[in-house]
């Protein structure tokens, strides 16, 4: 009998954080990203825990929600950006509306799409 097939998982132990107000959306993302083999940080729903854990945490990548509460996650981008992190914006927004610090990031609107996701995320680390 011949053993099974290992599947290769496209974000096998890469560390991802998630920046997201929205429970729903943030544990869908969370979920998307685990299934393809990601170790997830949060969902984060505060700018200033999210700039702590870019700072304290062995990060790779990460996607940030452009709208957090009444203030926008420009300064965890910033964060991520001086440490060279790469980063996807996903919003319900216009891409015209993201802050500069964002805007050279994948965009995805919501809501997120599984494999668009899963697909950005990987080309993050290709």
């Amino acid at each position: 009998m011949a053993a099974p097939k290992r599947v290769r998982l496209p974000l096998a132990g890469k560390t991802i954080l998630i920046v997201e107000d929205d429970f729903l959306i943030g544990n869908d993302m969370r979920a998307f990203l685990e299934a393809a083999g990601a170790v997830v940080v949060g969902p984060v729903d505060d700018i200033a825990q999210a700039c702590a854990v870019a700072r304290d945490r062995g990060l790779e990548g990460a996607v940030l929600d452009v709208r957090m509460w009444n203030e926008t996650a420009a300064p965890v981008a910033l964060e991520l950006t001086r440490r060279n992190i790469p980063f996807i914006v996903v919003s319900g927004y216009s891409p015209d509306e993201i802050p500069p610090a964002m805007r050279d990031a994948a965009y995805l609107a919501k809501p997120v799409p599984r494999l668009e996701l899963i697909g950005l995320a990987s080309a993050m680390f290709s």
